[in-house]
C-alpha cells in the first residue's frame, strides 16, 4: 500500500512553460538534431497556484540481508545427519545512490487525487490519477511541454520512477532540475522510447543546449518502455546520471549553480497521445 505524504500549502506561484520545435516526423538523419536545432513556432505560458509539497522524512529503511538455517535429523539409522539450507535476500547494489544514501529526505508517490504538477494545455496534460502522475503529449509533434514545482534544490540526488507503454522511436520524456523561477532555465535528462538518453540545458525561448547527446543506455537495452528509475546526482557543477541504479554517464556544466525547481517534460515524435506514468519522485541530500 502506498503512503501519502502530507503536503504543506504555501502561496508559491509556479510557472508552466511549453515550447515547440519546427520539425515533423524525424528521420534517422534528423532526429539527432531535435534537441539542438530549435525554431520557435509558438509559445505558450500558463500560470497556476498549486500546493507546494514540503520535504517530509521517509519512514522506511533499506532492507538488510538475512539468513536462515534449518536442521533436519534422520531417524532411520543410529547416526544422525544434518542438512543446512540457507536463504539470502538479494545483495544490495552499493553503487546505487538509493542504497548508499538510505531513506530519502522527501518523497511524493502521487497517491492522492491532485499534485503540484497537475496541468493541462492544448499540447499536454499532466494529471494525478490512480496512483500516478500521468503525462500525455498531444497536438504538435516534437513540442516540449514541461511543468516545474517544488522541491527547490541545488545539491541533491533526485530520482523518479516511471512506467511507459505504447510508444516508439523518439517519443521522449524528461526529469528537470534547478529550474529558474520563470521556468525558462533548467537542466534536464531526456529518455527516448527506443532506449537512448541525453542531458541538456534549457534556455529562454526554448533554446536547448546539448551537454550530452542522445546515446544508448545499457540498463534500457534499446527500449525505455516498462518500469525504470532515472536519477540525477548533482553537486555544484558536477552531474552523474543513473538508470535503474546503474551509472550511465557524467557531465560538468557551470551555467546554473543556484537552487531551482524540479519537474517533468514530455514530447512525442511518433505517437500522438504518448503517455508516461510517474510513480514516484524522491530526493536525497548528498554529502
Amino acid at each position: 500500500m502506498k503512503k501519502i505524504l502530507p503536503p504543506t500549502i504555501t502561496s508559491l506561484i509556479l510557472l508552466v512553460l511549453a515550447g515547440c520545435n519546427l520539425f515533423t516526423q524525424p528521420t534517422p538523419e534528423t532526429e539527432g538534431l531535435i534537441a539542438t536545432q530549435v525554431s520557435i513556432v509558438l509559445t505558450e505560458t500558463a500560470i497556476a497556484l498549486p500546493q507546494e509539497t514540503q520535504p517530509v522524512p521517509a519512514d522506511t529503511a533499506a532492507p538488510q540481508p538475512t539468513s536462515t538455517a534449518t536442521m533436519m535429523e534422520s531417524t532411520s539409522t543410529p547416526t544422525s545427519t544434518a542438512t543446512t539450507t540457507e536463504t539470502l535476500t538479494p545483495t544490495l547494489d552499493q553503487s546505487d545512490p538509493a542504497t548508499q544514501l538510505g531513506s530519502p529526505a522527501w518523497a511524493q508517490d502521487f497517491s492522492g487525487t491532485t499534485s503540484a504538477w497537475d496541468f493541462e494545455s492544448d499540447q499536454a496534460t499532466f494529471k494525478t490519477e490512480n496512483g500516478y502522475l500521468n503525462l500525455t503529449a498531444k497536438a504538435n509533434p516534437n513540442w516540449h511541454s514541461w511543468y516545474v514545482s517544488s522541491p527547490k534544490l541545488t545539491n541533491a540526488y533526485v530520482e523518479t520512477t516511471y512506467d511507459i507503454s505504447g510508444c516508439s522511436g523518439s517519443d521522449r520524456f524528461g526529469l528537470a532540475v534547478r529550474a529558474s523561477s520563470d521556468g525558462q532555465n533548467f537542466y534536464f535528462i531526456m529518455l527516448t522510447c527506443d532506449g537512448r538518453w541525453g542531458f541538456f540545458r534549457m534556455e529562454p525561448d526554448v533554446n536547448i543546449q546539448q551537454i550530452i547527446g542522445y546515446q544508448s543506455a545499457e540498463p534500457l537495452q534499446g527500449d525505455a518502455q516498462g518500469r525504470h528509475r532515472v536519477g540525477i546526482w548533482m553537486k555544484g557543477s558536477a552531474f552523474t546520471f543513473y538508470i535503474d541504479g546503474e551509472e550511465v554517464g557524467t557531465a560538468t556544466d557551470t551555467a546554473i549553480t543556484s537552487e531551482g525547481y524540479t519537474g517533468f517534460l514530455i514530447a512525442y515524435a511518433n505517437t500522438n497521445g504518448f503517455t508516461v506514468r510517474i510513480d514516484e519522485l524522491k530526493y536525497w541530500n548528498v554529502p
